[in-house]
């Protein structure tokens, strides 16, 4: 790359010249508040007065609470030109191509395959794979997934909750909160997960460290790790693993939540605690 008659390079004038994009506190505030107040106001009347075969419908709709909570707070702070150059941040194309594959195929795979080890060394019998979904589905399942059912909330979790969070807290700690703000999003659903408040906190706490990081290492486009969330959602179905071991502890949400955490602790540790966050760099450009 040429450098800049100063010694600069044209990237590095590019990141200094931007100015930052500040999430205020009242941002942040009204962003969780819409987030909240969209997705129950829709899950709860559902859940208690919808048959479970048309369940999915509002499932789909509530699954959008962070996008457009984090549409409608730009838009009212910033006005258009911010949201329009927003969207054009979170929803990059113009990123190498081996993360759109990691995204997809690599690391939920990689998960599964993780999980399925620990059950086999904790004792599990061997599951019946011919009952698991054929793998010539999976991006049928994956992709909308990623656009409907989970993928869809990325770009209010990672493209606005997580950057205003790192202007007030460490890697480390605004991941622990944003994994507790996550996790009490979907409270409705935990009689419908068939789990607890806990059980849930014990994964989604470090699959937020792992989303963040990738989130960073993707130049902070949320594609990527849209396909992340949603391969962690469907990747049981194409490599199943059964759910009892350790006399009943060894739930799914157990050994998944053993995963996580062993990925999210090396994670830590390889990056320093910083999940790839540079705080020299703006978030965006405005």
């Amino acid at each position: 790359m040429k450098a800049h008659p100063d010694g600069n390079t044209g990237s590095e004038l590019a990141k200094n010249d931007r100015p930052q994009f500040h999430y205020t506190l009242r941002m942040l505030v009204q962003f969780l508040a819409l987030t909240f107040a969209f997705t129950w106001a829709i899950l709860i009347p559902a859940l208690s007065g919808v048959a479970d075969d048309r369940l999915i419908f509002f499932f789909v709709a509530a699954a959008f609470g962070p996008f457009l909570s984090a549409v409608i707070t730009i838009w009212t702070n910033k006005g258009w030109t911010s949201l329009r150059q927003w969207l054009r941040q979170v929803f990059t194309l113009r990123i190498p191509l081996v993360l759109y594959l990691a995204g997809a195929f690599f690391l939920p795979i990689g998960i599964g395959v993780l999980q399925y080890v620990l059950y086999s060394l904790l004792g599990g019998e061997p599951p019946d794979f011919s009952a698991a979904r054929p793998w010539y589905l999976y991006l049928a399942y994956l992709i909308p997934t990623a656009l409907l059912t989970g993928g869809n909330e990325e770009p209010g979790w990672r493209g606005f909750a997580l950057p205003a969070l790192h202007e007030r807290f460490h890697p480390v700690l605004a991941s622990v909160i944003l994994g507790i703000i996550h996790s009490a999003w979907h409270l409705p659903l935990m009689s419908y997960y068939d789990t607890t408040f806990a059980w849930y906190l014990f994964n989604v706490v470090p699959l937020t460290f792992i989303l963040n990081w990738f989130y960073l290492k993707s130049h902070r486009s949320v594609i990527p790790v849209m396909l992340l969330h949603a391969g962690t959602n469907v990747i049981g179905s194409f490599l199943p693993t059964p759910m009892d071991v350790l006399g009943g502890l060894g739930t799914y949400m157990f050994l998944r939540g053993l995963v996580y955490w062993g990925i999210a602790i090396v994670l830590v540790f390889a990056t320093k605690g910083r999940l790839g966050w540079d705080s020299t760099e703006a978030n965006l450009s405005v």
